[in-house]
């Protein structure tokens, strides 16, 4: 977190339950002591800092809001995408949730110089008018579009939805297991930024407005509105 420049800020991490989708556990403490320690050397040496190095100076400008994240190029949008992969997996093993993504995926981004695993998709989005801070959401809690009328289940294992923030920018690092399933996005809250294709899926739902009053609420709607979709139809 010191690279930029956010090591005394307040970090609040949360956790809710998918069932109601209500936080359960939170903590705050300040960036620069959250460390994850079983990082190894050769990978915190080698392509973390690679991939720090590359992300610095397209981050910081997204985090103030002077970068908006539709002017960025496909390589600025990957690379972003790859630290958010990273972070969101480094930030899951001090989480209060204690769920982290399947070990194979961190090794398949320590064995391709920190590329995005298959099935994982990354979206971001900016709060340009409100004053943010730093957090952390991680929630399994999935809008859901069937052939059948609307159901809650149980998404299947390794699935999850890991939110963060950073200033203005919020990035959203997401997995559902199931292969034959599409993420759909809720438009103008989540901007795609992996993978790189040309269409996404977007569900349309009435939302009520934001509690403003509660710093956690946009990153917290970021997190929650993003769906999957079950439906036989061909994909773009």
């Amino acid at each position: 977190m010191e690279y930029l420049g956010i090591g005394e800020e307040q970090l609040y991490l949360a956790v809710a339950q998918s069932a109601d989708d209500v936080v359960t556990n939170s903590r705050r403490h300040t960036a620069e002591r959250f460390v994850e320690g079983r990082v190894c050397e050769d990978c915190n040496n080698g392509w973390m800092s690679t991939l720090e190095t590359e992300a610095i100076l397209i981050l910081k400008p997204l985090m103030d809001g002077t970068l908006p994240l539709l002017r960025l190029s496909n390589a600025e949008r990957t690379i972003v995408a790859k630290w958010a992969t990273k972070t969101a997996y480094v930030i899951s093993h001090a989480a209060p949730l204690k769920k982290t993504p399947d070990p194979s995926q961190l090794r398949y981004m320590k064995e391709n110089k920190g590329a995005v695993p298959p099935q994982v998709e990354v979206f971001g989005n900016q709060m340009v008018t409100v004053k943010a801070g730093f957090g952390q959401i991680q929630r399994n809690h999935w809008p859901h579009l069937t052939n059948t009328p609307p159901i809650r289940i149980a998404p299947p294992d390794g699935t999850y939805k890991t939110a963060l923030q950073f200033q203005n920018l919020m990035l959203l690092v997401a997995h559902w297991s199931a292969p034959n399933s599409v993420l759909m996005i809720a438009p103008g809250i989540h901007i795609p930024l992996w993978p790189l294709r040309q269409t996404n899926l977007a569900h349309h739902e009435q939302l009520p407005p934001l509690n403003m009053s509660d710093p956690m609420a946009p990153l917290d709607r970021f997190c929650s509105t993003l769906a999957v979709c079950d439906t036989d139809f061909p994909q773009a």
